[in-house]
């Protein structure tokens, strides 16, 4: 598999976590940085979704990814809520399909079912492992790293993982 970097999305109105990763030789993956996008809560709904999509945009241009990874929202008991995320998840989506580039979504389950193998992980354990495999510690504090950014990684070691998976089966095919 060629080199990849990977920009992961965890989508959200309040925060939405980005993290970089690349691929390398090998399927080695290597941290390149994360952080989060916090619109203010202030001004109404649709200018926070602008103000994501605009936060992505710019993110995508400074970072020059190859591919984009992107959460699937999950539907939960309180209607309003899943809205919101999928609202959100939508202006992130967009930023992202206009870049042209590759975009891969994934469902929670799967994510965690990639990085910790089990699909039904615990937060801290999908901390834990996303930690332990990029060989880097990764704060968790009110900053911009928080477990939003590091769900994005989750997100983006998704996608390398799954990628990889897809060239050591077509290699193997030949």
């Amino acid at each position: 598999m060629s080199s990849e970097r990977i920009f992961g999305i965890d989508p959200g109105l309040i925060r939405t976590g980005w993290g970089v990763v690349e691929t390398g030789v090998g399927g080695a993956v290597r941290y390149i940085d994360c952080g989060t996008i916090c619109p203010d809560p202030k001004p109404p709904l649709e200018r926070r979704l602008v103000f994501i999509f605009d936060e992505v945009q710019r993110l995508l241009l400074s970072i020059k990814p190859t591919r984009i990874a992107i959460e699937e929202v999950f539907v939960n008991m309180n209607p309003q809520t899943s809205e919101k995320l999928m609202m959100a998840r939508t202006a992130a989506l967009i930023a992202a399909s206009k870049s042209g580039l590759p975009v891969h979504s994934y469902r929670p389950n799967e994510i965690k079912k990639n990085v910790t193998g089990s699909g039904h992980a615990s937060k801290e354990t999908v901390c834990t492992m996303v930690q332990r495999i990029l060989r880097t510690p990764i704060d968790r504090g009110e900053g911009t790293r928080t477990t939003d950014s590091i769900d994005a990684l989750a997100t983006a070691l998704c996608c390398a993982f799954s990628l990889s998976s897809l060239s050591a089966r077509l290699t193997s095919d030949v």
